[in-house]
């Protein structure tokens, strides 16, 4: 959610690529409005996520027994916890601030899941 955008990653966008520049420690997350029947007239064309000044980035392979059909499908968008009692991505309550040792993390319905920590993080919203 960027005010007064709130968006539907999971049912109204794919996820397109990244592009992750060592040189300016930036990660851009693409995605592209779905042609499904069910998106809401007026839904922005592309969302373009921009992490900067990165210090961690990690990516999580698919499963490999889903089909890539869900890889550009988000599941879920919250903090990858480097401890062993989550499984996978975690979402954290509202009230809940999140540990600065968490990374943010999105994860695919293939399994997938990128995971970043950087200074700050922006959405480029394009109609």
């Amino acid at each position: 959610m960027q005010p007064p955008h709130e968006l539907d990653l999971h049912n109204n966008f794919n996820f397109v690529g990244l592009n992750y520049s060592v040189e300016h420690r930036t990660i851009l997350l693409h995605w592209r409005r779905s042609n499904g029947e069910w998106v809401v007239g007026g839904t922005p064309a592309t969302v373009t996520i921009e992490f900067r000044e990165v210090t961690v980035f990690r990516f999580h392979p698919r499963n490999p027994a889903k089909a890539f059909t869900e890889d550009d499908c988000v599941n879920s968008f919250g903090y990858w916890v480097n401890e062993d009692w989550p499984e996978g991505v975690i979402i954290a309550e509202p009230s809940q601030p999140p540990d600065p040792r968490w990374l943010t993390a999105i994860e695919f319905m293939s399994g997938a899941i990128i995971a970043v920590r950087a200074a700050s993080a922006r959405a480029r919203i394009e109609f």
